[in-house]
């Protein structure tokens, strides 16, 4: 099957990450490809955004986290099939960006060098900052969305980019993770045959706080 043509056809929107079981089932089966290479990062980047990914979903002793379920590759492949040519540049662009800010703020200067503490704290800096800050950071992307696509983007715009790109890192990660078989069979509430709908329930006595599945 011709993964690009397959996702192309489901007819996903742009600026959504609304993804139906057909395309959850293709990039799950993509994420267990033992031939798996990166198609829309290279090698290094795929090493440190996978560190980025596992500090926003670690695991613990009864959950695995974004490494051990191989979150990036839905990542990879869901930017370079799914959003168009403008968004990946957009995303290129603030990943540029937040790799220009990383190495400012913790001295480094490869993304073989990576500190997993540093890198922590920036993202501390970029989704625990205030809601002002972080909407002030929304606003000015959106008006250096032109200067992106001219390849004119100045340096005052790194953190807009850099929250940009985490922000898109961030709800990749989460649906990955939700649309994972494992978590979705072992870890949500998953019942393929429900036998009653009720309207108005208590989540904690009806499932103990877990949500359902996809």
């Amino acid at each position: 099957m011709n993964r690009r043509k397959a996702i192309k056809n489901l007819g996903l929107s742009l600026g959504t990450i609304s993804l139906t079981p057909a395309v959850l089932s293709l990039l799950q089966s993509c994420q267990n490809d033992l031939d798996w290479k990166p198609v829309f990062f290279d090698s290094n980047q795929i090493k440190f955004i996978s560190e980025i990914t596992n500090l926003i979903i670690p695991s613990s002793e009864e959950v695995p986290g974004s490494n051990e379920l191989n979150l990036i590759r839905f990542i990879d492949l869901y930017i370079s099939n799914v959003r168009n040519n403008d968004d990946q540049i957009f995303i290129k662009s603030s990943l540029v960006s937040f790799i220009e800010n990383y190495y400012n703020k913790s001295n480094k200067n490869s993304l073989t060098n990576y500190d997993i503490e540093e890198l922590d704290e920036i993202l501390k800096y970029y989704f625990k900052s205030d809601l002002s800050k972080q909407e002030l950071w929304s606003s000015d992307f959106n008006k250096i969305k032109k200067s992106i696509l001219d390849r004119s983007i100045e340096s005052s715009s790194n953190d807009a980019l850099s929250f940009y790109f985490l922000q898109t890192i961030r709800d990749l990660t989460i649906t990955a993770f939700k649309g994972s078989e494992y978590i979705g069979k072992n870890i949500l509430i998953f019942r393929p045959i429900p036998s009653e709908q009720k309207g108005c329930v208590d989540l904690l006595e009806t499932t103990n706080g877990r949500a359902w599945t996809i």
